[in-house]
């Protein structure tokens, strides 16, 4: 059992599924780490059941709200009903960690082929019984596991080498992704293979796209370049700085016959160059970048300069979607961003729509930090 300490004003007492490590009273022995724990408040209240994780930041993260283990059988309920609960999509988020009652678990479909991302100590020690139930469950081709994520460091873990799970091509597959089909490098692509939660923004800006310039900043392997595109955008630039997601954008740009202008680039210093007013439509869809509370004033600052040099390529009237990946500059601090740069570029602003990740990656309202994406559609005069 762990149990919190009194006193403490821990959100593990309001619903989260978290209990930090200097929130505790009591811990279980060291043995216990990796394995499921009963999590109690200080006076005995039952807050569920969860992974304990000896030394770490989060010290126990639950998976149920009732007393129980974790086996074969609670993850065959777990999986079934995270499945039943999405869309049926080629490509699609199965599994996202503590929203899906599986913490340190995310998996994404690409067709019949799976990648998985194991994070924590509790899922990688349960990792051989949860690989057998997905297989049971999905019967994919093949899956792809990888130990690389960046939070394995927060759980004391190392980070090691994909390895195959079945069967699995070498070579990128084609899937499709938000009705294109575009090729998916399920082994050395970000993360899980590609940007799954933007599927169904790709299809809100689309919309918006005919007969306008549109320039996609940080456009990895192109998702919204190429259904601007589609749509009947007038020009369409997508700009990263990654030569191989390009390779990616160019090759699904061939396959569709699409013309997009693909710029291999640092984004600040592309949008440096004279070209005031020259697009109708921006995307602004950057990597994280306030990583943690220290981090928070230089990282607002530095997102309010790269949202200065997108306004000044955005003709009066123009549309700017923008997003924030982090679960630490949500939709409003985003806002205030944007409001404060268009207020000293004396630009107005116009909101047309909310943006937020797709919908197979669920929110828990009582576990913020399983809302990472969001975003604003604005219109700039």
């Amino acid at each position: 059992m762990i149990r919190l300490r009194s006193g403490i004003r821990s959100r593990a007492l309001e619903g989260h599924p978290w209990i930090l490590g200097h929130e505790v009273a009591k811990a279980p022995p060291k043995e216990r780490s990796g394995h499921a724990v009963v999590g109690r408040g200080p006076k005995g209240e039952l807050l569920g059941t969860g992974f304990y994780r000896e030394g770490a930041r989060v010290a126990w993260r639950r998976f149920r709200s009732d007393i129980g283990d974790f086996d074969a059988s609670y993850a065959t309920q777990a999986i079934q009903k995270a499945i039943a609960r999405r869309k049926t999509l080629p490509s699609r988020r199965l599994i996202w960690s503590e929203a899906d009652g599986l913490p340190g678990l995310v998996l994404d479909q690409y067709g019949t082929h799976l990648v998985a991302q194991v994070i924590t100590e509790g899922m990688e020690k349960h990792w051989s019984m949860v690989s057998g139930v997905i297989r049971e469950e999905l019967r994919p081709e093949g899956i792809w596991v990888r130990r690389d994520a960046p939070g394995r460091k927060q759980e004391g873990l190392q980070s090691l080498p994909g390895h195959i799970i079945g069967n699995l091509p070498e070579e990128p597959v084609w899937v499709a992704i938000a009705g294109l089909e575009v090729p998916v490098d399920l082994r050395g692509g970000q993360k899980t293979g590609t940007y799954l939660d933007q599927q169904e923004n790709y299809e809100i800006i689309a919309s918006h796209a005919r007969g306008r310039r549109v320039l996609d900043l940080f456009c990895h392997n192109g998702g919204f370049s190429l259904r601007a595109a589609q749509a009947g955008a007038e020009i369409v630039t997508g700009v990263d700085s990654s030569q191989s997601s390009l390779a990616l954008g160019r090759q699904a740009a061939d396959r569709h016959h699409l013309r997009v202008k693909w710029v291999e680039e640092d984004v600040s210093r592309f949008l440096r160059s004279p070209r005031k007013g020259e697009f109708d439509l921006v995307v602004l869809d950057p990597p994280g970048m306030v990583k943690g509370r220290e981090a928070m004033e230089s990282g607002l600052r530095a997102m309010g300069e790269l949202h200065r040099q997108a306004l000044r390529v955005l003709h009066p009237g123009g549309l700017m979607a923008t997003f924030s990946c982090s679960h630490r500059v949500g939709r409003g601090e985003l806002l205030e961003v944007v409001k404060r740069v268009a207020c000293e570029e004396k630009r107005g602003l116009r909101q047309l729509g909310l943006l937020s990740q797709a919908s197979d990656h669920p929110i828990d309202l009582f576990f913020p930090e399983s809302e990472y994406l969001t975003g604003w559609l604005l219109e700039v005069e």
